[in-house]
This record gives structure tokens, sequence and C-alpha cells, in this order.
């Protein structure tokens, strides 16, 4: 069966991942509830994910594959119910194709889904995690997205965290999901090249002209940070979505220094920790932004938050022009207070 369709009309490939239907689900309604035992990710649990791919130790150093299990801080496992099928060791696997119905493109394509799993204890949100929890999770983050730029086939790194289920979370112990796609979307793609024009035109990326606007401006702005600027979007789609830019260019993620990488994660953590209680504790989800490996020469990475207050109706899927309660000033200004 083809783990990729090819959409003519909207001009977008959508992924089957059929064994997700598996997966389990804390947050369906209360009186199909089957209680959940234990939790995969808690430390004692290590046999009910598969075996681990990278394991670190409070101090940021991994667990070595000859080293036998130990106390651990993150753990890094392959996906149970991974979207795409898996990568062979080799690393340079090529696509299977399959045969279409009439007009419509379907392909097998092997890819990379991997968990990173910031803490041994049973915490829902990156508010909890303490000091080393989080510093090492943001290095894991780091080297796991390294790791698949490494891989041939592999052309492009989506990094996320779904936290709570009404951003899409099966499970409340927080966790975040690495995706390495063998292909390149036209969202993707288009980004890319917006972007180089934008460079052609004004010598500099695109995000590093808005970025440089809001901080002159100072109405979306939340705050600065000694590498970062922090502000709400102008068109946000969600209430109090929030971008985490770089001061600087910067192609890569990856290239982050040790500093600026451990800045941008208490930076990530003091935000959610003020939309939690501004709002009462919404899902939200984490979003790294960077382009594909093969067009980032010229392009700028960044995080995103996104709080799930609203959620799209009819005319937001019908016609992808999203509806937003909140001004993106109004949002920033009450950030700013807290």
């Amino acid at each position: 069966m083809s783990d990729l369709r090819f959409d003519p009309v909207s001009n977008q490939w959508v992924a089957f991942a059929r064994n997700r239907q598996e997966r389990p689900m804390e947050f369906i309604p209360l009186e199909q509830i089957r209680q959940q035992l234990m939790c995969p990710f808690c430390i004692g649990n290590e046999d009910e994910t598969p075996p681990h791919t990278a394991l670190y130790r409070q101090d940021g150093s991994q667990v070595g594959p000859q080293d036998e299990m130990e106390q651990w801080t993150v753990r890094v496992v392959p996906n149970k119910y991974p979207s795409f099928r898996a990568i062979n060791c080799d690393m340079d696997e090529k696509p299977v194709s399959v045969s279409a119905t009439g007009p419509y493109q379907a392909v097998s394509w092997p890819g990379v889904q991997e968990l990173i799993i910031p803490t041994p204890r049973h915490v829902t949100s990156i508010s909890e995690l303490n000091e080393s929890e989080l510093l090492v999770s943001f290095r894991a983050y780091q080297d796991r997205v390294r790791y698949l730029e490494s891989i041939e086939s592999i052309k492009h790194a989506m990094l996320f965290m779904n936290c709570r289920s009404s951003a899409g979370a099966s499970l409340s112990h927080i966790h975040t999901q690495l995706i390495g796609s063998p292909i390149i979307s036209d969202q993707l793609l288009g980004r890319a090249q917006r972007n180089e024009q934008h460079v052609l035109e004004h010598g500099k990326p695109l995000l590093e002209s808005l970025a440089n606007w809001e901080s002159q401006q100072q109405v979306r702005m939340v705050f600065q940070s000694d590498h970062f600027f922090v502000f709400c979007p102008f068109a946000s789609r969600f209430p109090f979505q929030i971008w985490i830019v770089p001061k600087h260019s910067q192609r890569k993620f990856v290239d982050c220094p040790n500093q600026m990488r451990d800045e941008l994660a208490r930076n990530c953590r003091w935000l959610i920790a003020q939309i939690e209680e501004l709002l009462e504790s919404p899902g939200y989800n984490l979003l790294l932004h960077q382009a594909p490996f093969s067009l980032a020469t010229n392009d700028h990475w960044y995080f995103e938050i996104l709080p799930r207050l609203t959620r799209p109706a009819g005319f937001e899927w019908g016609t992808d022009i999203w509806v937003n309660p909140v001004a993106p000033e109004t949002a920033a200004k009450r950030l700013r207070l807290k």
C-alpha cells in the first residue's frame, strides 16, 4: 500500500499511516476510556517503546551503544506508529512506485519518524521541565535534525510538539516528534522561493526584514533577548500566535551555538508558562520552521508557538483564509503585562 498520494486539485501530497489508528488515546469521551495502566514514556517503562536511538544523561552527554541502560534525562525512540515506512539502515533507499488508479499518483517512500521524550517524569507541558531536562532536550533536537540531514533521501525535517488533546496529543506525557520527509511540499517550496526573491531584492532573508521591522515598531513585540526577537506575527492565524526569531541570519538551526540554543529553550519555557497562566492552560503546538535541506542557504529558521484556542471551520477549510478573533497587537500587549 502506498505511503503517499498526490491530489492534483489541491496540488498537495497526503501521507497515509493506517497503523496510527492503533495509537493509545487518552483523550476520548470519559465513558469510553479504558484506564491506562502505564505511561510508555515514564522511567521504568522503556520496554513499552521501540529500543532507543539516543539516550542523554543529565549533563547532556550521550549514553553509548555499549553502555548499560542507566538513569536518563532525555530519550529518543522511533515512533511506533509512523506516518512513513521506516528507512533502511543503508540510508540510501529509493522510492518504490505503486500502480495508481487513473490520473492519480501514488508512491511508497521511506522516511524517518522519532519521538524525543524530554523527561522521565510524567509531566504535561514544557513549563514543568526542570533546567537540565529543558536544555538537554533542545540539544537532542539539534543532534537528531543533524542526523536526518545526513540521510540522502531525506529532504526536510519537521520538529514539533503537540501538547494536550486540543493540539493533537494522544498521550499526556509531553514528547516532541521529528519527521524526516522524502518530499518537499508546495508550501515549503513556495516559502523558500519567496525568501529567495526577497534576498535578491533586499540582500537579506525575508524573516530578518520582518523581525527588524517589528523591533522598530514595538506594537507586536513581546520581548527581546540577547539572540532573539519574540513577537506576535502581523497576520496571526491563531490568537496569541508567537514567533521566536533569531536576531541575526543563521541558515540552520543545527548551527545554533550552545549558548543561543539554551536561550531559545528558556524563552520557549517562559512563553508557554505565560500563556498557561493567562489563558488557563490551553493546548498548544511548538514548531521548528526551517527550509528543506537543499534550499537553506539564504533562509532563516524560527520557532513558533500556536495556542489552540479556536478551531477552523467551514470558511477556513473552504478558502484557506483564517479568521482570528484576537488581534496580534492585543495578544502581545497582554503577554507583556504578565
